[in-house]
């Protein structure tokens, strides 16, 4: 079955052309025998018989057109084999149909008008001498140039569809990685008050001031990770405004015994970063590596630019890991998050060795703005939308 709009029928500019290119040989011929040969012999009757003729071709060019768009005979277009077959034999009908009724129009309109009835030939002598061939290869002139025409359209509707459903992809793909990341935001809330309510509890007794300030800034953190409206990325300025909240916490919990150093220049601190991606890193680095000295607790965050990368890192001075572990709940979460944003152009790596602590190193690509960053993976555009932000 041929596509719609090649079976429509010639647009406006198209029917614009068809005559131009008609009325162009009609000119062409006019000038031929007015100024050429048969000059002595040329009048305005011949003229409009020029006219006529080439008039009938502007007119039966768009019904070839629309002829060859309904009934293709290119392979891959018909149905069947037989299908292609019955519409071959239509057009060589129609070709002659039409050849044979230019030659009889000739005889019975033309010849009259620019000769005179006596001097016809007749229009069984016209199809005895195969007249109509001239008029058959303007036909198939015509019939190649819908060919060219269906093929064009054709190709050009299919890449239009293409394009079409190329961008549905990426709107459902975009609106999967959000629902993605959005369920991973809610399973990230419930582990981080979780945690943060447990450091709250182990001072009831003994801080109760400190209790006081702790529920402060955890009534500060819950207004920020409860925002169903909060975007998927955000600048590292208010990142890290978020994580000064939360380590203010952890500091009045470990009571003088945790140090934290942020060195993050200024010019740094306007690249988009993912939303909540540092305090799960933080906490994972508290857990397993400041709590677990002696004396003071040591966590130092730094970020720095390298090219077109931001590279954020986050170590302790525990006691090191003496063999890979699985990741927790809190770094798998970080790890997907930075996936479903970025694809292939993130990391999230852990160096370590005992006694010399852990660092968590972040890599993601450096960009500014309220656009989120889109990476190809796979062969295939993956668009993480976001919320505006409020």
């Amino acid at each position: 079955m041929a596509d719609r709009a090649s079976v429509s029928w010639p647009s406006r500019f198209e029917w614009g052309v068809i005559l131009l290119f008609w009325m162009t040989f009609a000119l062409l011929g006019i000038g031929q025998q007015g100024f050429g040969d048969e000059a002595a012999n040329f009048n305005w009757s011949r003229a409009a018989a020029i006219i006529f003729e080439y008039g009938f071709w502007a007119l039966i060019t768009p019904v070839v057109f629309r002829l060859v768009a309904a009934f293709p005979v290119v392979e891959g277009v018909p149905r069947s084999q037989l299908t292609a077959i019955r519409n071959v034999i239509l057009h060589v009908g129609v070709v002659f149909a039409v050849a044979i009724t230019v030659d009889v129009s000739e005889e019975l309109l033309i010849e009259p008008l620019v000769a005179g009835a006596d001097r016809s030939v007749g229009i069984l002598k016209r199809i005895r001498n195969f007249w109509f061939l001239g008029e058959l290869l303007i036909y198939l002139v015509v019939l190649m140039a819908g060919f060219a025409r269906t093929y064009y359209l054709q190709k050009k509707e299919r890449q239009e569809e293409a394009e079409r459903l190329e961008r549905r992809t990426q709107s459902l793909e975009a609106q999967l990685t959000e629902a993605r990341l959005e369920a991973l935001r809610m399973q990230l809330n419930p582990h981080f008050l979780f945690n943060t309510l447990h450091a709250v509890s182990t001072l009831v007794d003994r801080d109760p001031s400190g209790v006081r300030r702790m529920i402060a800034r955890l009534s500060e953190l819950l207004r920020h990770v409860l925002d169903e409206e909060a975007p998927q990325e955000v600048p590292l300025s208010e990142e890290l405004d978020f994580l000064e909240d939360y380590l203010e916490i952890q500091s009045i919990r470990f009571q003088g015994d945790l140090d934290i150093q942020i060195d993050v220049p200024p010019d740094l601190r306007e690249a988009q970063v993912p939303n909540l991606i540092l305090q799960p890193v933080v906490e994972n680095a508290i857990k397993h590596g400041a709590s677990q000295v002696r004396g003071v607790g040591r966590i130092d965050i730094a970020g720095r630019r390298e090219g077109d990368r931001l590279i954020l890192t986050v170590e302790d001075n525990g006691p090191g890991l003496s063999s890979p572990q699985e990741d927790g709940l809190g770094l798998r979460n970080v790890r997907a998050r930075m996936e479903a944003l970025y694809g292939e152009e993130q990391a999230l790596r852990l160096t370590s060795a005992p006694d010399e602590g852990t660092r968590a190193i972040l890599e993601l690509p450096y960009h500014t703005g309220a656009a989120l960053y889109t990476a190809e993976r796979d062969g295939t555009l993956a668009t993480a939308l976001a919320s505006s932000p409020k």
